[in-house]
């Protein structure tokens, strides 16, 4: 197919938050140019149990006659028989394994710490050294992976690109307008995963805090979670918590919307792991929905975040109480930082024509 572009085969992403951003998102966006071509081979569903490894892929040969470029998950497995059976295919094609967060930091507390067990992140070592690029979301990740190839193949050709996640309008299509709270309380959200006890643990004295003073003015909403998961982690059990179910990711940024917050909070725990691998996605959405939220004081907050301008980053459960009382009892405050982290997040972390050509 002669078309006079740059042909990019991304290779069976799942359907939840790390494909969507890191293969779907930037397929979608290169169909756009007039300069690229892109095809999804295949977007599995989402099995929370399973590794890419885990999943039946298969690669029609077309399209690897076809792609110039494949962009590969993280892959735990040897990936020399699938690089070596596509090169034998087209000798020209160039292979880029994605990584969203570091895998080797991984807290004991996580669920994938005991499956990642060392041979396997030993592999994904092996295994980038096979591959032509790196690319990651930020430079930590970047450079971490740099030192452990090196030590592994002094003499490696990996390339490394960073390359933000982004808003899309793509993402938002379906949503008409941002919903607000007709409620007489005010609304305050937590997004979480079901590994993130330890994460919730860092602001749960502020939350009992805020709930024994704002009392009946206030809601406290954890989305993506159930009572079930917070008793598992011994979170919460006395206090007026409002749980709301995780939903198929498809359907999560229109729930988010229905959610309607008035404030954000993003709790994180200080370890390498978040600080060198999370991406501000959470962040973006609340900012995408006008939600001002509150941050911890860890990179990269520390670097988008401006002070009561987008948004307001806290280091200590004083912080924490302070930050958001302020937010409680100010509404004009809220839409005010609403308003320009909206402003900040959609000009400087979303699908401009320059974040196309980095992708490019």
């Amino acid at each position: 197919m002669n078309d006079n572009k740059i042909h990019v085969l991304f290779l069976s992403p799942c359907m939840n938050e790390t494909g969507y951003y890191r293969m779907i998102l930037p397929a979608l966006e290169l169909n756009r140019t007039d300069t690229h071509a892109a095809i999804i081979g295949h977007i599995h569903k989402w099995d929370f149990n399973k590794l890419f490894d885990d999943y039946d892929t298969p690669i029609d040969f077309r399209l690897v006659e076809w792609a110039d470029y494949v962009v590969l998950p993280v892959m735990f497995t040897d990936a020399t028989y699938i690089i070596k059976s596509m090169r034998e295919i087209n000798d020209d094609i160039e292979f880029v394994m994605d990584m969203e967060v570091n895998y080797h930091e991984l807290p004991e507390y996580h669920p994938d710490f005991k499956k990642l067990q060392p041979e396997f992140k030993k592999m994904l070592v092996s295994n980038l050294s096979k591959v032509d690029i790196l690319s990651a979301p930020n430079n930590q990740i970047l450079n971490y992976y740099n030192d452990l190839v090196q030590k592994h193949d002094e003499e490696f050709l990996l390339y490394f690109e960073r390359f933000p996640n982004l808003l899309s309008n793509f993402t938002f299509e379906e949503i008409t307008q941002i919903q607000r709270n007709s409620t007489d309380k005010v609304r305050i959200g937590i997004v979480l995963d079901a590994s993130q006890g330890n994460d919730l643990k860092t602001i749960e004295k502020a939350i009992a805090a805020l709930l024994d003073k704002h009392k009946d003015k206030i809601e406290i909403i954890i989305f993506g979670w159930s009572k079930k998961i917070a008793e598992q982690y011994g979170l919460f059990n006395e206090l007026r918590i409002t749980y709301e179910k995780p939903v198929p990711f498809h359907e999560y940024h229109q729930r988010l919307n229905g959610l309607a917050f008035d404030i954000g909070l993003l709790p994180l725990a200080n370890n390498t792991y978040n600080t060198s691998g999370r991406s501000l996605n959470r962040y973006l959405d609340f900012s995408a929905n006008m939600v001002p939220a509150i941050v911890p004081n860890i990179f990269p907050f520390t670097n988008i975040v401006k002070e009561a301008e987008n948004g307001f980053i806290a280091a200590s459960d004083e912080d924490w109480i302070n930050k958001t009382d302020q937010l409680i009892s100010n509404a004009q405050l809220r839409k005010d930082i609403g308003n320009n982290a909206f402003k900040i997040a959609w000009e400087g972390f979303s699908y401009t024509p320059k974040a196309i050509q980095r992708l490019k």
